[in-house]
């Protein structure tokens, strides 16, 4: 079968050159690579998220540690499928499988090959590869790969999320701290590192975990224009994909931020900028299917169920989407972004405790974050309600003065630098909490 070769060995430079990583086009060219925690590739592995997120230099890493297994280096392939149709992706397959009896498949971007399920179904039966796929259509990704029954994919499927700060302090700075239970925090081995600590943190809210914007950071102590846009576009890009309009995202957007992490509701919402309330719910699932956003539901602490005609809250996954967003609706320059941070900083924080400690706890299909995250309200509001193990557990941010207040639960309070038995410095509870083992 005719193949094209075209941008193929370029793909896959370590068919030709053991020090292959130098003139790759992904880890080459980056000053700074982070590393993640290390899975092994199943016959089915499935890595979901938000492009720019780090899924392909991800990848890479894997590659790389294979090789120096002692895996023969042309026995792995990797296809970046959106460059390619799904006959000259079959086609290529098809050739490497004649070729070669076993190996690994790296199928970049897969969900946006129309049938990709199909071709992983096909190859998982053959049973002669280890495949590991990704895919930055959160929404295909999660409609297919649930067709795939029986093939391998379970137990294999992963979330690709921003880094944690956690994360962004081990690759950024020689601290090593305990990890720890966000349920019964305990921060003692963190206390001698808090200034460093804190300085860390404030830096991680502007670059919100995204690699390339930590990298910015890194040198240049701000967040370049271009990286700020990428945000923006993989946002637009996501749901003009869906059909959306920009300009309908644009004033949700603009009335969710106005609302910062307070509640709302998808009429008030639909009334103020003049569009049904399912159109609202609709652009908003589509960003929380593309894992920019949370929408969390108020619990009914009585039936341990959601109330679904009480309001909302949304939060972000990444701080800086909140902070791209500002800069997409206000225009402005890079001292607007400093007074935008300072001016929102304790709901910045609110929504990175609150994405963290559900990355802590999801897990793709079978613990989502619908079955176990939620919020609190009847006359007080408790910020982010965990139902685990059948018992209630609140975390309330409170980055000025701690107020605290009676709730039919234990909260714990997440302050600015406030040390007590149930308050925790923002800053030190983040860098004790890992994401789940599903969850890169």
């Amino acid at each position: 079968m005719a193949i094209k070769l075209t941008g193929l060995s370029s793909q896959n430079p370590w068919w030709r050159d053991k020090n292959w990583e130098k003139e790759d086009t992904d880890i080459g060219k980056i000053e700074r690579v982070f590393y993640r925690k290390n899975i092994d590739v199943g016959k089915v592995t499935i890595v979901r998220g938000m492009r720019r997120i780090g899924k392909t230099v991800y990848a890479k890493i894997l590659i790389k540690k294979i090789i120096e297994s002692g895996v023969e280096p042309r026995k792995i392939l990797y296809i970046s499928c959106d460059r390619y149709s799904p006959k000259e992706i079959k086609n290529i397959i098809q050739e490497f499988l004649m070729r070669y009896d076993e190996g690994y498949l790296f199928l970049d971007e897969i969900t946006y090959v129309n049938g990709w399920n199909k071709i992983i179904k096909e190859l998982a039966e053959q049973n002669k590869v280890s495949i590991f796929a990704t895919g930055s259509n959160p929404i295909e990704i999660r409609k297919y790969s649930e067709r795939l029954p029986g093939r391998g994919v379970e137990g294999n499927e992963y979330y690709m999320n921003p880094l944690s700060f956690r994360e962004f302090l081990e690759n950024t700075t020689d601290i090593k701290i305990p990890s720890m239970n966000s349920f019964s925090p305990e921060v003692d081995d963190a206390i001698p590192y808090f200034d460093k600590i804190q300085k860390k943190f404030y830096e991680y809210i502007f670059t919100g975990g995204f690699p390339s914007a930590v990298n910015d950071y890194m040198k240049f102590e701000k967040i370049g224009d271009e990286k700020l846009e990428m945000v923006i576009r993989l946002i637009l890009g996501t749901l003009s994909k869906e059909g959306k309009s920009e300009e309908v995202i644009r004033e949700i957007m603009e009335k969710i931020m106005n609302s910062g992490t307070g509640r709302t509701d998808y009429l008030s919402i639909g009334t103020d900028i003049g569009i049904h309330h399912n159109t609202v719910m609709d652009y908003l699932e589509t960003m929380e299917s593309g894992r920019a956003i949370y929408v969390l539901k108020a619990w009914d602490l009585s039936k341990k169920k959601h109330a679904p005609r009480k309001q909302k809250k949304v939060i972000f996954q990444s701080s800086l989407i909140p902070i791209a967003l500002h800069r997409y609706i206000e225009g402005g320059n890079w001292d607007d972004t400093l007074d935008f941070v300072d001016k929102n900083m304790e709901w910045l924080v609110e929504s990175t405790v609150s994405s963290h400690i559900i990355w802590s706890e999801e897990k793709p299909v079978m613990k989502e974050k619908h079955s176990f995250a939620g919020f609190f309200y009847n006359s007080k509001e408790c910020d982010l309600v965990i139902l685990k193990n059948r018992k209630f557990y609140g975390f309330e941010t409170k980055y000025g003065k701690v107020k605290k207040t009676r709730y039919p639960f234990t909260p714990v309070y997440i302050s600015r630098d406030t040390l007590d038995k149930d308050v925790i410095p923002a800053s030190l509870f983040l860098a004790g909490i890992q994401k789940n083992e599903k969850s890169l």
